[in-house]
């Protein structure tokens, strides 16, 4: 998008700080932070999504390499249910991030 336009106007000292601490928090820098939040998008910051992130995968590494050992034939059963239940904590965790953010009207 080509942006011609500028607009500028003064903020105090703390004003400025408190921006910037936030458009750092999103990870964006000041111009973007204000140009999103003066037109009313909802900027929402997700924190310690990468430990979240990180469970998943784990996940997905073990399911990977059970798959192997069944197609192998090493393996005939196995039982996923502490897999399962790590599935659901997260997708709960997730859930409940969501609605948190839809009852703040982010």
């Amino acid at each position: 998008m080509n942006k011609s336009r500028f607009i500028g106007f003064r903020v105090t000292e703390n004003e400025y700080r408190k921006i910037e601490k936030k458009a750092q928090k999103s990870k964006m820098n000041i111009s973007q932070y204000v140009s999103l939040s003066a037109l009313g998008r909802d900027i929402v910051v997700i924190e310690d999504l990468k430990e979240l992130t990180h469970q998943l995968s784990k996940v997905g590494t073990n399911l990977n390499q059970v798959t192997m050992l069944a197609h192998q034939g090493k393996v005939n059963t196995v039982d996923l249910s502490s897999v399962k239940k790590v599935v659901e904590e997260i997708w709960q965790l997730l859930n409940s991030l969501t609605e948190k953010t839809k009852r703040t009207g982010r």
